[in-house]
């Protein structure tokens, strides 16, 4: 239809697109055909950080398509708001990384190594692990952008190889299974991705992963582990918020404020300053039933960790202070602002930023990221990959041997 409009000759529909063609009034015709990017704007306009600066367009652009639309009205800068049309979404539920055969077996082959499966998935139900190595897709190799057709999609057929030793070989590839992934589906992952206690020589270590701050029941959960460490005397927590982004503010104030000591209660743990109802907003630690702020705490970051979990990681820091904090892994996503969803009656959701995120100093979060004082590369040897809780996966069994030797391994 709107190739129709435009083939219409004369400034009759132009300017008439609007208010009236050729003397007839068409303005309901215009809004029916534009009303989602109209929706948009009107979003935009009360919820954006930068709302009150939106550009000026004229009636022809707003016949864009809408995720082009969302981005027309984007800040200069802002990388961070994002568009979902969440009537194609869907995931198939690992998170991975593209990289070129660790081997140098064949140099320029792709593989894709998987770092995390959510249980539940279409990924999970097919037998994918952390640790698996997918070389193709639907028969297809694989290549540096091929990130979507693992992420998304109807359905999958996923080739996969293994990395073996002998003495006369040294390493090499053997192919595995051909796994069947479902079609990708929405995914409401649990907030809470693992939680065990460990025995290390003569301490004992609480460990908590989290996918995210999200869901009604996580205070409550998440007050049920740590009370589980408290009794079982641990005598230092982990926190792994490496694929960790997403939640509440209310929801990691709960997890904080377990962590930092009673005299941080009633302080602020951040600030969100910017737009829409979250705007000029004071979170402060709260009193907690369970209170681990005298155990050493380690915190595990990565490029996912991304908003809420950079905001708890870094409050954390600054109110407990350096010496029994120490964050390890790799800088974290950045950006330092808070999105807000919101979903529109056509089907899809904006999720602009609403607000800077200050941490309890009253600093504004990095845009570069947070960097972990300890840089440690979780796959620095991606032929030695362990489940995320393992005691021999590479991070954590770098925090065990720092708490036993006062040192990390050379």
């Amino acid at each position: 239809m709107m190739k129709n409009i435009f083939k219409i000759s004369s400034v009759c529909l132009l300017l008439a697109a609007m208010f009236s063609s050729c003397g007839d009034d068409r303005s309901g015709e215009y809004y029916d055909m534009t009303k989602e990017n109209q929706w948009i704007y009107s979003a935009m306009q009360e919820h954006y950080l930068w709302g009150d600066s939106l550009p000026s367009l004229d009636q022809k652009q707003f016949f864009a398509a809408t995720s082009k639309f969302f981005s027309s009205l984007l800040y200069k800068g802002d990388k961070v708001s994002f568009f979902n049309d969440t009537v194609s979404a869907g995931s198939y539920g690992m998170t991975f990384t593209l990289m070129r055969d660790p081997l140098s077996i064949r140099p320029g082959k792709v593989y894709a190594l998987v770092l995390k499966v959510s249980p539940g998935s279409p990924a999970w139900n097919s037998g994918v692990k952390r640790g698996t190595w997918i070389s193709a897709v639907n028969g297809k190799a694989l290549s540096t952008s091929s990130s979507s057709v693992l992420a998304t999609g109807t359905g999958a057929e996923l080739a996969t190889e293994y990395i073996d030793y002998d003495d006369e070989q040294g390493y090499f590839w053997v192919e595995s299974d051909t796994l069947s992934v479902a079609e990708a589906t929405d995914l409401a992952e649990d907030a809470i991705l693992v939680d065990s206690l460990y025995n290390v020589r003569d301490n004992k270590v609480g460990y908590l992963a989290l996918n995210n701050f999200s869901g009604d029941g996580f205070a409550e959960q998440a007050q049920q582990i740590m009370l589980g460490f408290a009794n079982a005397q641990a005598s230092d927590i982990v926190l792994d918020l490496r694929y960790c982004s997403g939640g509440t503010v209310a929801n990691a104030v709960s997890l904080a404020s377990m962590l930092v000591p009673a005299s941080a209660y009633s302080t602020p743990f951040c600030t969100l300053m910017g737009a829409g109802e979250v705007a000029d907003t004071v979170y402060n630690y709260s009193g907690q039933m369970t209170n681990l702020s005298d155990k050493p705490l380690y915190i595990i970051l990565g490029s996912r960790t991304h908003g809420v979990a950079e905001l708890l990681a870094s409050s954390v820091e600054c109110t407990r202070g350096t010496s029994s904090v120490v964050t390890l892994g790799a800088r974290t996503n950045g950006g330092g602002m808070m999105t807000e969803a919101i979903e529109s009656p056509y089907g899809f959701t904006i999720n602009p930023v609403v607000s800077i995120m200050y941490n309890s100093n009253d600093e504004a979060l990095p845009a570069s990221g947070i960097e972990a004082e300890c840089q440690i590369n979780e796959i620095v040897n991606p032929l030695n990959i362990h489940a995320l809780g393992s005691e021999q996966e590479h991070i954590l069994y770098n925090i065990f041997y720092l708490i036993v030797n006062g040192m990390l391994p050379e």
